[in-house]
């Protein structure tokens, strides 16, 4: 099983020895984080940036065999000492996606679930990132539905995170993650006109050449996943649930027309 010739692209949120309790499933500890990166490394995995995606996205360039590449959502301060460590030990690159509007608070779109806030970095920890070879995305100003948003509030939270955080780092920002995993044909095309070369949903799969750049999928890592489902999910893109779905309708699509044309 492989995810079709193309790139996984993993999702992190928080790493931190305290998870969490309602949104647990969105965290990692330490020791788990460290032991997936040891297995990346111990399974002979490309940890590919995400420039080295868009090339393969567009077909610029071959897919390596087990490339994958790793994202990690909102900016929470703690990836400061519990990820950028050991991605710095194995030599990985990652791509920290931020809400450019709540740096150096907390994940305030969160409040409503119950968990204490998490805090965010400020634009130091942000400039170390990237002083230590790692790429900084947008995750948008304040972290919105998008959907629901006109298209002038879209564009304000599309456009207006790209250019704070270009800004305040001096460095193109060139990646955009979907608040929420919502996307839509606006907001595609608002990222696009923005300037950005790409963006990541929170749709499962691989990404082989041809898979739109704005609509680049990824999966979820999270607190449930053991090293077993963890190496599944490099492999393919997908947790087996997800895996079965998607194996089924490819099957589905082959044989509902050649049922089709033997009725005709």
């Amino acid at each position: 099983m492989s995810n079709g010739g193309g790139v996984t692209i993993m999702a992190y949120h928080w790493i931190d020895p305290d998870p969490g309790l309602r949104l647990r499933e969105w965290g990692l500890t330490p020791e788990a984080f460290e032991t997936q990166m040891a297995a990346l490394a111990a399974g002979g995995y490309r940890v590919l940036p995400m420039i080295d995606v868009l090339e393969i996205a567009s077909g610029r360039r071959p897919a390596p065999p087990r490339a994958v590449a790793l994202t990690f959502d909102d900016g929470y301060l703690g990836l400061l000492d519990h990820a950028l460590p050991v991605l710095k030990r194995f030599g990985f690159p990652a791509t920290f996606f931020l809400v450019s509007d709540r740096v150096g608070g907390t994940n305030a779109w969160d409040a409503g679930h119950g968990d204490a806030p998490r805090r965010l970095m400020g634009w130091s920890e942000a400039a170390t990132l990237v002083a230590e070879g790692m790429e900084i995305g947008s995750h948008s100003r304040t972290h919105p539905q998008l959907t629901g948003l006109s298209e002038a509030e879209m564009e304000s939270e599309i456009r207006g995170s790209k250019e704070t955080i270009e800004d305040r780092l001096g460095r193109p920002v060139r990646l955009f993650s979907y608040p929420h995993g919502q996307e839509d044909g606006r907001t595609r095309r608002l990222v696009a006109s923005a300037g950005y070369a790409g963006a990541v949903t929170s749709v499962s799969g691989g990404n082989p050449p041809g898979v739109d750049p704005y609509r680049l999928r990824r999966s979820e890592i999270g607190f449930y996943d053991t090293p077993w489902s963890f190496s599944f999910k490099a492999r393919t893109g997908f947790g087996v649930r997800g895996w079965a779905a998607s194996t089924a309708g490819d099957v589905l699509r082959l044989i509902v027309p050649s049922a089709r044309g033997a009725a005709s």
